[in-house]
């Protein structure tokens, strides 16, 4: 378990009172990624979704770059929610620590916390719709 004050600095959790957060960092885990290493690999299923804490990312499509996202940033959250493959694989570019949050427990939070789920929800519409102009 993380220490909930981290989880105030990412704007997905943003909205959520002192109780929430403590609820929602049973839930995370830290992981690690060295440069070159990959996160999420495109057309793979999605079984977690990533906020990156320090250091940036590539996301990918068919071998073509396509956006670099660093500290805040939410990634893996439209297959997640829209529950069909990866569109795109994100492999570390710099040293990075992300917090992870895997499918069972996003369905449990979002039930739990309905205005989690909202804010997921606009994410990926804003995010698609960045992938789409």
């Amino acid at each position: 378990m993380i220490e909930s004050v981290r989880l105030r600095a990412v704007s997905l959790f943003g909205d959520l009172d002192a109780y929430d957060l403590q609820q929602v960092a049973r839930w995370i885990e830290e992981v690690r990624a060295d440069p070159g290493e990959l996160l999420i690999e495109q057309g793979s299923m999605p079984y977690e979704l990533f906020v990156i804490e320090d250091g940036t990312v590539d996301v990918v499509r068919d071998g073509k770059p396509i956006a670099t996202l660093g500290p805040g940033d939410v990634v893996g959250e439209i297959a997640l929610l829209g529950q069909h493959r990866r569109m795109a694989s994100v492999v570390a570019r710099t040293p990075v620590r992300a917090l992870v949050l895997h499918v069972d427990a996003l369905q449990s939070l979002t039930s739990e916390m309905p205005e989690l789920g909202d804010e997921l929800r606009s994410l990926m519409d804003r995010r698609r719709a960045q992938n789409e102009a």
